[in-house]
């Protein structure tokens, strides 16, 4: 049992006073972790962000261009804000749950 705790303790004096390289080496590919993957329901709900976000700069730069009065802007911008998102989610069904 001593012995062996002996040998321990010369195995980490050894470790700690051995030379240190200036630089740290690259970690073994091993170790790397890969990015984590996203699974359907994730990337089903980014898919649906960006198309609402998509939808929604689009017809608000319709408006913007269609539009001289602020007052018709401002209500257009209320207007799509609840519309293109509210559309999107009655639409857009890709797991075919409804029949709509």
């Amino acid at each position: 049992m001593s012995k062996e705790r002996a040998r321990r303790r010369a195995q980490e004096r050894a470790r700690r006073s051995a030379p240190r390289p200036k630089h740290d080496p690259a970690p073994p590919p091993q170790t790397k972790r890969s990015a984590p993957k996203r699974t359907a329901k994730q990337q089903r709900q980014r898919n649906r962000l960006i198309l609402v976000g998509g939808l929604w700069l689009i017809a608000n730069t319709l408006i913007w261009v269609f539009t001289d009065t602020w007052n018709a802007r401002w209500l257009g911008l209320t207007v799509t804000t609840i519309a293109v998102p509210l559309i999107v989610w009655l639409v857009w069904d890709p797991e075919r749950r409804t029949g709509l």
